[in-house]
């Protein structure tokens, strides 16, 4: 009886060995895709529509990473009037304008390449559209250096800077507007695990012109999440963006005295504010 025991004794032995060789190896890539919608009809009628992706690829050495999404929000305003011989004989007439009041995409590619185990270089490229802000697009190329400062579980800290070009189409282009140029940015990024499944994203990237320092533009990305489920989260996020010498939009000049129809002159530029910002609340998906 002994010798027919000691195979099965030893079986909670081999146990960990065994399910290690079973373990599916880690995968190198991740995905993660945030999704928020927000609709209200009735007496007030709006559509809010945000998304984003980052997909990301690791190699022993490399990571590449790509990352796009978007705000689309549409608004649509309600204008009565009323007409009648007498208040007893009135007509009411509802007029409905729909317009878009925010619409911003992104797309942005990068990669890193490892020279120390702090120390690594990058190459990127984006574009952007951002309507409201009076910008059709911008395009964005850049190579640089990169350094880990902290580098632990719980807190790491990145600095980047780096040299490019950017293009630019403004919805509204004034004469002697400067829409391509050399670039330079500078980059920060924190993150820090709050709690066992809550963490906090700070992220602070700011660009200039080496032909006008003052156009220089400064995006301060923030978020907080909190892990609901091993493939859900619900992330908060605060953005704002500046820019110093901000897109001009082109305004109607009517002639004076006003004609029936209306002749319009031409379009004067008008500069719009300096300041953005964008507000979310979405799910996170993670594949």
């Amino acid at each position: 009886m002994p010798s027919v025991r000691a195979p099965f004794l030893l079986i909670p032995l081999l146990l960990p060995s065994l399910r290690a060789q079973d373990a599916a190896p880690k995968r190198p890539w991740s995905d993660k895709a945030a999704l928020s919608y927000v609709a209200a009809s009735g007496n007030a009628s709006s559509q809010t529509l945000g998304f984003s992706n980052e997909f990301k690829y690791t190699w022993d050495a490399a990571a590449f990473a790509f990352n796009a999404g978007g705000v689309r929000v549409r608004t649509t305003t309600v204008e009565r009037s009323a007409s009648g011989a007498t208040l007893a004989d009135t007509t009411v007439l509802e007029t409905d304008t729909t317009q878009t009041s925010t619409e911003t995409y992104y797309a942005n590619l990068r990669y890193d390449h490892t020279l120390t185990p702090r120390l690594q270089w990058f190459g990127s490229t984006g574009w952007e559209r951002n309507i409201p802000a009076g910008l059709e697009a911008r395009y964005t190329g850049l190579v640089g250096l990169g350094y880990w400062w902290i580098k632990h579980d719980r807190t790491t800290f990145f600095t980047d800077a780096g040299l490019g070009y950017t293009k630019e189409t403004p919805v509204f282009l004034p004469p002697g507007t400067d829409d391509r140029f050399a670039t330079f940015r500078l980059g920060a990024k924190v993150e820090r695990k709050l709690f066992a499944t809550s963490g906090f994203t700070s992220e602070l990237n700011v660009s200039d012109s080496l032909q006008d320092s003052q156009n220089y533009l400064a995006v301060w990305r923030n978020a907080f999440t909190t892990t609901l489920s091993s493939r859900l989260a619900l992330k908060v996020g605060y953005d704002v963006t500046y820019r110093n010498k901000p897109a001009s939009v082109g305004v109607d000049v009517v002639q004076t005295p006003v004609a029936t129809p209306p002749v319009i002159l031409g379009q004067a530029p008008f500069q719009l504010k300096k300041t953005d910002t964008v507000f979310t609340t979405s799910l996170v998906i993670t594949l």
